[in-house]
């Protein structure tokens, strides 16, 4: 009896063992299909999905109160596109190109960067060390530099570009690390949240929040839709 005993409870914890390798597989096969998505490796590049409308009062009062907030160009014209990305984010690079060309087209949409690193030390590295540029006046052509080129995401790599763009390379280390860029990060990851916004590419183009990438079509016919009186 004992034995019989013995062999049911070894059989019972054997199940448990299996049964909870089999859920931390899935959760890691997710985990997995979940960044590859993100870093542009699986789906179409351009599958932008307009999911909900903002109330757009709160939501500038939200902008006004975050402690950083770029400005990549502002041509002085009218819509505001505010973009939540990750510079490891596949689709935001794929964005990159086509916001710049809007822009250098004189589209009338002020772009508005908003950092928010979901994809590892890296990312996080990344936008501490872009943050830290804007400090010393350097974050658009360190953000681009970032968006278009193969810049290792390493401290080194990092503060060699803030030295080749002009950049004190060694303030831009200690800011990257210091208060002020992480108080920002948070209250990013905080305005993210309260919109629901979280995956990279976001846009909140008007009162429009749209998830996902989209071609330049698409990204600016919702720039002149949302400036429509």
């Amino acid at each position: 009896m004992r034995d019989a005993l013995q062999g049911t409870m070894a059989t019972a914890r054997e199940s448990q063992r299996s049964s909870r390798r089999n859920v931390l597989m899935i959760v890691a096969i997710v985990a997995v299909v979940v960044i590859a998505r993100q870093m542009g490796f699986l789906g179409d590049s351009f599958q932008g999905t307009p999911r909900d409308t903002v109330d757009v009062a709160a939501f500038d009062a939200a902008i006004a109160a975050l402690p950083f907030v770029p400005v990549l160009d502002d041509n002085g014209q009218g819509v505001r596109v505010v973009e939540f990305f990750d510079y490891r984010c596949g689709h935001c690079r794929n964005m990159a190109p086509v916001i710049q060309d809007a822009l250098n087209a004189d589209a009338a949409f002020t772009m508005v960067p908003i950092e928010l690193p979901l994809l590892g030390p890296e990312s996080l590295l990344a936008a501490q060390y872009a943050m830290a540029a804007a400090l010393q006046g350097g974050y658009g052509p360190y953000h681009r530099a970032l968006m278009f080129s193969t810049v290792p995401y390493t401290p080194a790599g990092l503060a060699d570009l803030g030295r080749a763009l002009g950049l004190d390379p060694v303030r831009l280390a200690a800011d990257a690390q210091g208060e002020a860029v992480n108080d920002a990060l948070n209250a990013n990851r905080q305005l993210a949240a309260s919109i629901g916004v979280d995956g990279t590419p976001s846009f909140v183009i008007g009162d429009l929040l749209i998830i996902g990438a989209m071609d330049e079509a698409s990204f600016l016919g919702l720039v002149t839709a949302a400036g429509q009186p």
